[in-house]
């Protein structure tokens, strides 16, 4: 998710950022990218590949879309990425771009198999605002989790 105001705005300026984000992934055999409610033919295809219905993109930056630094993002990603192998959940690098170049990038992960409410759960652990879930339909889309 992109850094943002700090308050959570479900219909206002921070819901536009999140959906005009490019969620970029970087599988094994190159680069996806998701947008939020556009069916993506390339993740059904990915979901497939892997076995899955749904998959979710997460990051540890910025939490409550307050910009943090870079070390203190790097250490909160580091402990997402330690959080995901100790529930042994694979887990491929991303990245959340404002095609606009209004608000810096992210990094994340695009988790597959991760379904929503283990999603939802640890977006709330890492502070986020939302998450980008995707179901058997392969379409993304933004979840909110904190009210």
């Amino acid at each position: 998710m992109v850094a943002m105001q700090p308050a959570v705005d479900h219909d206002g300026a921070l819901d536009a950022a999140y959906r005009r984000t490019c969620y970029e992934v970087y599988t094994p055999t190159g680069l996806l990218v998701l947008q939020v409610d556009t069916p993506s033919a390339a993740l059904l295809d990915v979901h497939r590949q892997l076995g899955v219905g749904v998959s979710a993109f997460l990051t540890a930056w910025n939490p409550a879309s307050v910009a943090h630094s870079a070390a203190q993002n790097a250490a909160a990603h580091e402990r997402l990425c330690q959080r995901l192998a100790v529930l042994e959940l694979a887990y491929w690098p991303g990245w959340g771009r404002d095609p606009t170049g209004e608000w810096p990038p992210e990094q994340s992960l695009f988790v597959p198999g991760l379904g929503l409410e283990a999603a939802r759960g640890l977006a709330l652990e890492f502070g986020q605002n939302a998450i980008v879930h995707m179901a058997a339909d392969a379409v993304p889309r933004l979840i909110w989790v904190r009210t």
